[in-house]
């Protein structure tokens, strides 16, 4: 079994001095290191980050969002060649996770964190070679639980998929 997810807990502890898109980008370089195999390593060549700002307003503290194109790969698409609903909720699952780590700090969100709830909606299908952009943007986090929505459109801005992810962090006080 590999270590990897305690160096990526221990590598982001006391980052807070990176920018919103370093947090992410090294979350990227340390899912593609050499013997590293976890589902997110291959997705990590597909995926390219495009922006990940932070921008806290009054009711929103955390708000961060990020930015990703991605050309759908015929590795990702079922055998009528769109991109498979279980490929859908994987690009999701680590788009809108990169999300909170682009506003994490040295609280237990730095620490890592886990999928509670991840909803996607399917409008219509995005096919093999299309160019599609996902964005993330966190709705809500709290001390222990995150809300982060995310979207998926064509480049003429056409919504394919829509997702709400709950997730809980796993480091720091136990509730």
């Amino acid at each position: 079994m590999s270590n990897h997810p305690t160096k990526y807990a221990s590598t982001f502890q006391d980052k807070n001095h990176l920018t919103p898109f370093e947090k992410v980008k090294l979350w990227f370089e340390i899912a593609g290191e050499e013997g590293y195999e976890g589902h997110d390593k291959d997705l990590s060549t597909h995926l390219t980050l495009l922006s990940a700002t932070r921008s806290p307003t009054p009711s929103n503290p955390h708000s961060c969002t990020t930015l990703f194109s991605l050309v759908v790969p015929k590795s990702l698409c079922n055998m009528a060649g769109a991109l498979h609903g279980g490929a859908v909720a994987l690009i999701f699952d680590i788009c809108t996770s990169t999300a909170i780590t682009a506003c994490s700090n040295d609280d237990s969100w730095s620490r890592g964190h886990v999928s509670r709830t991840l909803n996607c909606t399917y409008l219509r299908p995005a096919v093999e070679g299309q160019k599609v952009f996902v964005e993330s943007q966190v709705v809500h986090l709290g001390k222990r639980l995150a809300q982060v929505r995310g979207e998926m459109r064509t480049e003429d801005g056409k919504v394919c998929y829509l997702c709400e992810h709950g997730k809980v962090a796993v480091g720091g006080e136990r509730i």
